[in-house]
């Protein structure tokens, strides 16, 4: 496929949905670079953070009085704030440099004021991110696959809704809403391919 026109794509997704194996086909197709965990290790070597510290306050809001205080950079701010700043300031300069995917992060509301973002959110019904986390991470409880889904789409939720004042997984400033198990992980992957030849950034 051939890229007509620069653009970002943002995926917001719900825990369980397969959007990471969607971002990494489209990334495949069209040679442009998707950011998702990889931003960690990116704004550690940038800035000599420790990598473990900095995952564990990924897409999470800082705890009162479990969180500690972090020195890194000047001011004050938990490492969860601070890894905030740090990780929209890449955002905006890999979306200068190119098309480029990111996945979830509050990358639509970062460049809400970018020209040529294209917004999608994925989702599935629960018992279909229930098996699939079950199969994926070796879960042998149903239950236990459950509470994880509950606990990350709320940790994502209270992160996106805290950032950005907009309601996580709804179809405000969306542009998609996919279902991905209605459509499967590759129809996925040509909805959005096909939307984006629609809107004249790429062709075949």
């Amino acid at each position: 496929m051939k890229i007509l026109k620069k653009f970002q794509l943002t995926i917001g997704r719900e825990y369980g949905c397969g959007a990471k194996l969607i971002a990494d086909a489209i990334s495949k197709d069209l040679d442009i670079p998707v950011f998702d965990r990889n931003l960690i290790a990116m704004i550690a070597k940038k800035h000599g953070f420790d990598e473990d510290a900095l995952t564990s306050s990924d897409e999470r809001l800082a705890i009162p009085f479990f969180e500690p205080y972090s020195s890194y950079g000047t001011g004050t701010g938990s490492i969860a704030e601070k890894l905030f700043i740090h990780q929209a300031q890449i955002i905006k300069e890999e979306a200068d440099k190119g098309p480029s995917i990111f996945i979830g992060r509050c990358a639509n509301d970062i460049l809400r004021h970018y020209p040529d973002v294209v917004n999608v959110f994925i989702y599935a019904p629960k018992e279909y991110r229930i098996n699939r986390i079950m199969e994926v991470e070796d879960i042998a409880d149903a239950g236990a696959a459950e509470k994880i889904i509950r606990r990350m789409d709320k940790t994502r939720r209270s992160y996106y809704q805290f950032y950005t004042d907009k309601r996580w997984g709804t179809k405000e400033g969306m542009d998609l809403m996919i279902d991905s198990a209605s459509i499967g992980f590759d129809g996925a992957v040509s909805l959005i391919e096909h939307y984006l030849k629609c809107r004249g950034y790429i062709e075949d």
